[in-house]
């Protein structure tokens, strides 16, 4: 017979458990992406929002101001946003979220023209599809 610990179970029971509703506070994460051929460390961040959702928290706005102040002039920012199709989202909440992000880069300094948006039609679920990744190109490195 298998047995298990308890907080494996109580883990499992919070992890199936609905997410509220009327709750639209962003979840964030930061990440540092290494490319291959070059060895550049291209500055990321990844910000992950609840259902239907595309309001950055207070911490989302610092990371998203972090990454900011990566991009020196010159630099390209790439904002690539995604939808949860499970969860009802469209494209449109995509985009929206995208805006949410790129509104908060303009706020912290980065020029509009140096961003651009990309909406995902990946058909993904969960916490993952719900999730705007930035990244910053340096100028260096875009010739």
């Amino acid at each position: 017979m298998l047995k298990f610990r308890k907080t494996t179970i109580l883990l499992s029971a919070w992890l199936l458990a609905a997410a509220p509703s009327q709750v639209s506070m962003a979840q964030p994460a930061t990440v540092e992406q290494e490319l291959p051929d070059n060895q550049v460390l291209l500055p990321v961040a990844a910000v992950f929002f609840l259902p239907k959702s595309s309001a950055l928290s207070p911490l989302a706005r610092d990371i998203v101001a972090q990454t900011a102040r990566r991009a020196d002039p010159g630099s390209i920012v790439i904002i690539r946003a995604n939808h949860d199709h499970e969860a009802g989202e469209t494209s449109q909440t995509a985009a929206f979220r995208g805006d949410a992000v790129r509104d908060e880069l303009v706020r912290e300094g980065v020029a509009n023209s140096a961003i651009h948006i990309l909406i995902s039609d990946a058909t993904g679920t969960g916490i993952a599809a719900r999730s705007v990744v930035v990244s910053v190109i340096p100028e260096a490195f875009d010739e």
